[in-house]
């Protein structure tokens, strides 16, 4: 009877090992109660997407980011607390917030295309995703693919397939873009990845070397005014720390500012695989001993996580 008790004490120990070796660092899903939202994160950040049922709205095909205090995971509880408690994900109940403001911009990393035809040098996004699909979905992996039929870049249009990979203990997000469609195009394009400067961006906070393909950028969280106003009338703050963002283009790119976007792109053939990284962090995040209190630590951390790409 003893052995039979050991045993079964040493089974329920097992399991309980194993569920602790499992427990998901990364996760992602389609999210219909939000507009068909398609949201993701792993320990540094969460991020989403926008989709079909918010095309009215004008949408683009930027990224959004939300901010996290720790390597918890904050999706699911996010928008429950949003739609169902009616709580807004816009004020830091403490364990991180949604205060960056996309619009019709690349937001915090997503696709941006521009042209040399173009005199103007604009940069061009494209609107909501028309499908999604889910590649693979493991407790330290999550890879998905999103596909927009119609990216409008100077009257020529184009699609987009975009497949974005979050991994555990990486802070870059991997993306690997296709577009196709315009086949009688014959000038240069430049594709990668763009982040949004918003109202009050200083140059001082802007971080870009062609050579290594790197840009990293940092503001005040709460420089959207809303999200200001929102945690203000709720805890009286008036800050809420930074928000650091990160791009890579693998083998170094052309990193700079146009207007209000920070991009880092290269020159691009329609039908091409393009390889870019982003990611993006808080002032606020702590795992342990680890946390990027200064634009300075985060940029190291991205320089060091680029050159094992």
């Amino acid at each position: 009877m003893k052995k039979i008790v050991f045993f079964a004490l040493m089974v329920l120990a097992l399991t309980a090992c194993q569920k602790e070796a499992v427990q998901p660092k990364v996760y992602g899903r389609f999210v219909p109660e939000r507009k068909d939202d398609f949201a993701w994160e792993n320990e540094y950040a969460a991020f989403r997407m926008y989709g079909p049922a918010l095309r009215p709205e004008n949408p683009s095909n930027g990224i959004d980011l939300w901010l996290k205090a720790s390597p918890e995971l904050v999706v699911d509880s996010f928008y429950y607390r949003e739609h169902v408690l009616g709580l807004p994900y816009h004020i830091n109940y403490g364990k991180g917030l949604d205060c960056y403001k996309v619009g019709h911009t690349c937001g915090a990393g997503g696709l941006v295309v521009m042209l040399d035809e173009d005199t103007t040098d604009q940069v061009f996004v494209g609107g909501a995703y028309d499908r999604w699909e889910i590649i693979e979905q493991k407790p330290d992996k999550f890879v998905f693919r999103l596909e927009y039929d119609s990216l409008n870049v100077n009257g020529h249009i184009l699609q987009e397939q975009i497949t974005i990979t979050a991994e555990a203990g990486k802070i870059l997000n991997k993306a690997e873009v296709v577009l196709t469609g315009d086949n009688n195009y014959e000038g240069i394009m430049w594709v990668g990845g763009g982040i949004y400067l918003h109202e009050g961006a200083e140059k001082e906070s802007i971080f870009a070397d062609d050579n290594s393909g790197i840009v990293t950028y940092a503001e005040d969280a709460l420089s959207d005014k809303t999200a200001a106003q929102m945690n203000y009338d709720y805890n009286g703050s008036t800050t809420q720390g930074h928000d650091y963002l990160a791009l890579v283009v693998p083998n170094g790119g052309a990193c700079s500012t146009q207007g209000d976007v920070l991009y880092a792109v290269r020159a691009y053939n329609l039908g091409d695989t393009l390889t870019y990284y982003f990611g993006a962090c808080w002032s606020e995040w702590k795992d342990g001993d680890k946390s990027f209190p200064t634009q300075e630590a985060w940029t190291n951390a991205i320089q060091e996580e680029a050159s094992k790409l």
